[in-house]
């Protein structure tokens, strides 16, 4: 498991004092990058490496047969497309906590809580199976070669309940491994295994038939490939401290999925070599992948110990060195995922508190502890079952999260890419869905794991919407301080929030937002926000917040409608926009925009991206024609091919035109058969701008864009609004801002209609 390597280790054991040292200090702490590629692949291999290739090979052979072999294989290629998903976020969002915190900022902080939750019991539920496969290696010690005279499954648990609660006291304490210690552990566990591997092909090369160990290849068939896929996948995770240990890698955009890929792979090669010689130097009455399933989680000790001088004692000794380094590391690291979750606000803050005396998070441990104890008294198949559950729903859920992210945060830099965007991720998912399902319905007490898996996810879930939720709001609130706020009576109005920082178009802003409020008899609250750079007391901004809420009560006062205004002090604009929309909850939000961005990796601007992905209300955002008064606007062009946002797109021309007024649809397609399309289109457009002066136009071109862009220089303004694909989509494939905007000068208005789902 995690945390055997020497830098590492140093790296996690000190983790928290240096946290608390940084928040005294408020000075910036970073790591030197000096972990060359082979120091980062020799992490990975020491966190694949561990405890579960000692216990499940034998098991996992009882459920395949020799397609064991087939299904590590297949587990390394499902985990190197996962590795790669965790090497793009890890460089897109380096911060401590990765899991949880992309699927955060991709799917909301429900999906955050969940994940981080399931990370929690993930990483709990290993340290159980690695405490009972000590309790079997210490119980098979004592039982067969001391020839204690006690039962042999009490030894094991009770064993298994006290290195548990040993280390968990250790790490209480604060007692630090030795980084030289943690690297030897790893060298020596994989040079047992190289050498038991060793014996055992030389011992099953020394039978003529040694091929009959091999055949049938699949007698269980591809339900049981699969089913032993899913109760081993456990054995592939440790390749997330890869990632988590990026800010030391020496060029980490290169190494960092290299020494995935190459870690991953080797941790395969010695799992097939190791269970090529348990099923090839075995020589009993029947065949060999069904002696080792009955022999189970003892069958390495039994099958060297037939083979091999001292083979027995040899793996009951790495077997041992290893859970217990492996416990010590995820007792660690299960502690800390509470400790993160609580710092965040999804958890109590109790549960962050650091022990004055120890400096450990001394409640985050006991209450890891105890599912632990509590986990490691159930049978060893359910316990690495579970395990295993809970990394395939954390990984499926980081898979999604690479996609969605893609989509939804372009503006993030991304200093490694998964190629093949979304197919990879989507197979990656397939593979551990069709897993998942084999998993809960073959093997013994699967559907138990099932339903224990569901009721943590509902408790999880339970303590969200009754404790996270709340306490994330009253964070965000402290977070993100109104320092002024004067806002209309609440009636039931039409509600407009319109944020404003560029004096220029601020007014124009407001005046664009005041025809759309007479329209619908509505208000508006004009907004500032003051950014704070991090670690930055309030006290400094003094006068600019003076000079924000004389800016935004002038801009109130010139209203000819009811309105208000509201001043944010944040850390990021977006950030606070997304405050006041969710304290407001204007049905409109409309924003600014010069027309261009400077980055290559920002659609609109990092401002505007996530808002429009993010703001529950629909979203206008509008680029002015230089010297364009709103007065002028009466001839209006709307390329349209319908939905939703085309809809407001409508709506939205209705609002602002006056007097005499021109209004166009506009539909472009490729192909004369999108005529009909396009009727239709200009039927539901007509549904919203019914008794208005309105024509419409179906053209074919090759270039759409080149084409509305030439058609909008014979209007005032271009309302786009035009899609059935949604609407971020538009923006990602740069078919409004850039292809668009960039060739005309007119007004141009941007439409994105709210709705809960968007296909």
């Amino acid at each position: 498991m995690v945390g055997d390597y020497v830098k590492i280790l140093k790296m996690f054991l000190t983790s928290v004092d240096r946290r608390e040292v940084m928040e005294e200090s408020r000075v910036r702490v970073t790591l030197s990058r000096d972990l060359s590629l082979f120091d980062i692949t020799m992490i990975g291999i020491a966190g694949m490496i561990g405890a579960g290739i000692f216990a499940l090979t034998g098991i996992a052979s009882g459920i395949a047969g020799p397609a064991i072999l087939l299904a590590f294989f297949l587990n390394g290629i499902i985990a190197t497309l996962t590795g790669m998903a965790y090497a793009e976020l890890g460089s897109a969002i380096p911060q401590a906590g990765g899991g949880y915190l992309w699927i955060r900022e991709a799917m909301g902080n429900y999906a955050g809580f969940i994940t981080g939750w399931i990370d929690w019991a993930a990483h709990t539920i290993a340290c159980a199976l690695y405490a009972v496969t000590f309790g079997a290696f210490l119980s098979e010690f004592l039982v067969r070669f001391v020839g204690l005279d006690v039962s042999q499954a009490l030894v094991a648990k009770v064993s298994a309940f006290l290195i548990v609660t040993f280390l968990a006291y250790v790490n209480y304490v604060g007692v630090k491994e030795s980084g030289r210690l943690g690297g030897i552990v790893t060298l020596l566990k994989i040079a047992i295994l190289l050498v038991f591997a060793s014996f055992g092909i030389y011992k099953t090369f020394t039978y003529p038939d040694w091929t009959q160990a091999f055949t049938p290849f699949m007698p269980t068939g591809v339900a049981g490939v699969l089913t032993a896929m899913g109760l081993t996948f456990i054995a592939f995770e440790g390749f997330e401290i890869i990632v988590q240990s990026g800010e030391e890698v020496k060029n980490p955009e290169r190494n960092i999925p290299l020494a995935i890929v190459v870690s991953l792979w080797t941790a395969v090669a010695i799992y097939i070599l190791v269970a090529f010689s348990l099923l090839g130097a075995v020589r009993v009455d029947v065949p060999s992948w069904q002696y080792l399933g009955k022999l189970g989680e003892f069958s390495l000790i039994r099958v060297a110990d037939s083979f091999m001088p001292f083979g027995g004692i040899m793996i009951i000794a790495g077997g041992l060195i290893s859970t217990i380094s492996a416990m010590n590391a995820t007792i660690y690291s299960s502690s800390r995922v509470v400790f993160a979750l609580s710092r965040t606000g999804y958890l109590n803050r109790k549960l962050s508190e650091v022990n004055e005396k120890t400096k450990t998070p001394h409640y985050a441990i006991f209450f890891s502890y105890i599912i632990i104890a509590f986990s490691s008294l159930a049978p060893i198949e359910a316990v690495a079952g579970a395990s295993s559950l809970m990394f395939i729903l954390l990984f499926m859920t980081v898979n999604i999260a690479l996609v969605v992210l893609r989509l939804r945060r372009p503006d993030l830099k991304r200093s490694f890419k998964v190629p093949l965007v979304p197919v990879l991720p989507a197979i990656a998912v397939l593979f551990q869905v069709v897993i998942t399902y084999y998993l809960v319905t073959h093997i013994e007490n699967g559907m138990m794991v099932f339903f224990a898996v569901v009721a943590w996810i509902f408790m999880g879930s339970l303590m969200y919407y009754a404790y996270s939720e709340k306490e994330l709001a009253k964070r965000t609130e402290e977070e993100i301080k109104t320092v002024y706020k004067e806002i209309p009576p609440v009636e039931k109005r039409y509600r407009i929030l319109v944020p404003v920082a560029n004096p220029a178009i601020a007014r124009k802003l407001v005046r664009f937002a005041e025809r759309i409020a007479r329209s619908r008899d509505g208000d508006i609250i004009v907004m500032n926000t003051v950014r704070m750079p991090l670690q930055t007391p309030i006290t400094a901004k003094l006068k600019e917040i003076d000079s924000a809420k004389e800016f935004v009560s002038e801009i109130v006062s010139e209203m000819s409608v009811p309105a208000g205004g509201i001043v944010k002090v944040g850390h990021y604009v977006h950030e606070a926009i997304l405050n006041v929309v969710e304290e407001v909850q204007p049905d409109l939000l409309i924003m600014g925009w010069r027309g261009r961005t400077f980055r290559r990796d920002v659609v609109l601007g990092s401002t505007i991206d996530p808002v429009i992905v993010k703001a529950r209300c629909d979203v206008l955002v509008v680029r002015f024609q230089p010297g364009k008064e709103l007065n002028e606007f009466r001839r209006i062009l709307i390329p349209t091919s319908g939905g939703p946002h085309a809809r407001l797109a409508c709506r939205i021309a209705r609002d602002i035109v006056r007097g005499d007024h021109e209004i166009k649809l506009l539909y472009v397609g490729k192909l004369e058969e999108e005529k009909v399309k396009a009727e239709r289109a200009f039927e539901e457009a007509m549904e919203v701008l019914e008794g208005m002066n309105v024509t419409s136009e179906f053209v074919v071109s090759q270039n759409p864009a080149e084409r509305i862009a030439e058609e909008a220089e014979k209007y005032d303004a271009v309302l786009i609004g035009a899609s059935e694909r949604p609407f971020i989509e538009n923006f990602l494939l740069g078919l409004f801002p850039e292809k668009i905007v960039s060739r005309t000068s007119r007004t141009v208005v941007m439409t994105r209609k709210w709705v809960r789902l968007v296909k």
